[in-house]
C-alpha cells in the first residue's frame, strides 16, 4: 500500500499496489492522464477571481486500482459539486472508475462531464455527461484549444453553468494545430522562426526558461555549453547560397502551451552548437491530414521554380526527429497511408520523452516502461521511423498547494541528448 500524501513530492510513477490519494475535498474536481492538462491548470489557478472555488486535481494514472477508485471518490469525489474527466483512449481506458464516479454523482447530484482528451469527438464518451450537450461541447472546445487562457475560462465557464457565479468568459480562443516553436538560440539569441498566423503563446505562469538558466535536479541532467561544434555547412551550386543543414524537430502542441518544453530546448541547443539549424515545430496530431498538409509546407523541398533566396529561407529538412508517439499509419486500412513521410522523404528518427524517472531507468531491467515502449517504438516502428533513444524523463517540479497535487514536467538528460 503506498499513500499520495498532500505534501510535495508525493508523485510517484513506480509507486505498485494500492495507492490512497490524500487530498482535501473541493467544489470542482478535475481527473486527467495528461500532465500537461495539470501543467496548465496550475498556471491558470492564478488568473481565477480571489473567491473561486477550489478546485482539486488528480491524475488518472494514480486512480487504477479498483480500492483506490473506491475510496478517492468516497472521501473527495462524493463531496464534489462539478467533476470533469478528461480520458484519452475512449471509455475502456478507465472503465471501472467511471461506473463509480457515475454511482457517486447519481447519488449527491453533482453535474459530470466526461470529455475526450484529444480534439476528435466522441459522442458515446460524452454520453455519459449529466450535461446539455451545447454545454458539454462548448466545455470540451475550451479544453481542446488548450492554453493557460482557455483553461482559465473553461473553469470560469463550469462556476457559471453549475454554481450560479456570473464570471462571463469569452468563448473558447482557436489556437492553430501547427506552428513554429520561437525557440531562441543561446549562440545567435535569434529565434528559429515565428509561431503560425497572428497567434501569441498563452504563457504559463512563469516564463519558460532557457536550456543554460534550467535548474535542474539529476546531476546527468546539464547544460551543453562544451559540446564540440561540427560544421554542417551546404553549399548548393545551382543557386550560390550557403546553409546551415536544417533539422526539424515535432513535438506536441500540449507541451507548446503548457511550456513543457525543456527537452525541446535541449535539442535544439545541442543541433546548434554542432553547427546544424533545428526547426522545432509543435502539431496537435499527426493522424489529422489537415496539419499533415501544414507539415510537407512546412520541411518538403522547395520546388525548383523558387528562387535562390526562397531556397535558402525555407525550412526544407535534412532530418526529422520526432517526439510524438504512437503511428500514422493505419494497419487495418488496406492502404496504410504513409504519406506524410514519404511526401517528406527524409530519415525519421523517433526520439522518446519517457514517462518514467530517469531513477527508474537508471535502476531498472527492462529500459523503457511497457506503455513506452508500445506508443514510442513498437507502434512508430509501424511508419518505418527510427528508433534512437530517451532523452528525457518525468519529475515532479514541484507542488501546486492549490491543487493539492505535483506538476510533473520533462526533464532532459544532457549525456542522451548528446
Amino acid at each position: 500500500m503506498h499513500r499520495i500524501a498532500a505534501t510535495p513530492g508525493g508523485w510517484n510513477p513506480e509507486a505498485e499496489g494500492v495507492i490512497f490519494i490524500e487530498q482535501t475535498p473541493a467544489p470542482i474536481i478535475f481527473l486527467t492522464a495528461a500532465d500537461t492538462d495539470i501543467q496548465t491548470l496550475a498556471a491558470s489557478v492564478s488568473q481565477l477571481p480571489p473567491d473561486f472555488p477550489a478546485i482539486r486535481v488528480a491524475n488518472l494514472l494514480q486512480l487504477q486500482q479498483q480500492l483506490t477508485i473506491d475510496t478517492y471518490a468516497e472521501d473527495i469525489l462524493g463531496k464534489a459539486r462539478i467533476i470533469i474527466i478528461r480520458l484519452l483512449g475512449g471509455r475502456s481506458y478507465w472503465s471501472y472508475g467511471l461506473e463509480v464516479v457515475k454511482e457517486t454523482v447519481e447519488q449527491t447530484g453533482a453535474t459530470l462531464f466526461v470529455l475526450p482528451g484529444d480534439d476528435r469527438p466522441d459522442p458515446t464518451l460524452t454520453s455519459h455527461s449529466t450535461e446539455t450537450i451545447p454545454i458539454v461541447n462548448q466545455l470540451w472546445r475550451y479544453f481542446t484549444e488548450g492554453g493557460v487562457e482557455n483553461f482559465t475560462n473553461a473553469l470560469k465557464f463550469v462556476a457559471d453553468v453549475c454554481l450560479d457565479q456570473t464570471n462571463n468568459p469569452p468563448p473558447p480562443k482557436p489556437v492553430p494545430r501547427v506552428g513554429v516553436y520561437p525557440w531562441k538560440s543561446e549562440i545567435t539569441a535569434e529565434a528559429t522562426g515565428n509561431v503560425t498566423g497572428n497567434f501569441a503563446p498563452l504563457a504559463p505562469q512563469r516564463a519558460i526558461p532557457r536550456w543554460g538558466e534550467m535548474k535542474l535536479k539529476s546531476p546527468r541532467i546539464g547544460g551543453f555549453r562544451g559540446l564540440a561544434a561540427k560544421g554542417s555547412e551546404v553549399n548548393s551550386s545551382e543557386n550560390g547560397c550557403k546553409a546551415n543543414l536544417k533539422v526539424g524537430i515535432l513535438f506536441y502542441r500540449a507541451h507548446y502551451l503548457a511550456g513543457n518544453t525543456a527537452p525541446i530546448d535541449g535539442l535544439c541547443q545541442a543541433l546548434v552548437e554542432r553547427g546544424l539549424e533545428p526547426v522545432p515545430v509543435f502539431v496537435s496530431s499527426l493522424r489529422d491530414l489537415e496539419v499533415q498538409r501544414e507539415l510537407l509546407g512546412y520541411f518538403q523541398n522547395p520546388d525548383s521554380s523558387s528562387s535562390a533566396i526562397e531556397l535558402c529561407s525555407r525550412y526544407a529538412i535534412a532530418v526529422l526527429l520526432n517526439t510524438t508517439s504512437f503511428s500514422v499509419a493505419k494497419l487495418d486500412a488496406e492502404v496504410h497511408q504513409l504519406e506524410l513521410w514519404e511526401g517528406l522523404d527524409v530519415p525519421v528518427l523517433q526520439v522518446i520523452l519517457s514517462s518514467g524517472t530517469v531513477e527508474q531507468w537508471e535502476s531498472g531491467f527492462q529500459g523503457l516502461m511497457p506503455r513506452d515502449t508500445a506508443m514510442n517504438v513498437a507502434l512508430p516502428e509501424v511508419d518505418g521511423r527510427i528508433i534512437s533513444r530517451a532523452i528525457s524523463f518525468k519529475s515532479a517540479q514541484r507542488w501546486n498547494p492549490a491543487l493539492e497535487t505535483d506538476v510533473v514536467v520533462y526533464e532532459p538528460v544532457c549525456d542522451r541528448i548528446q
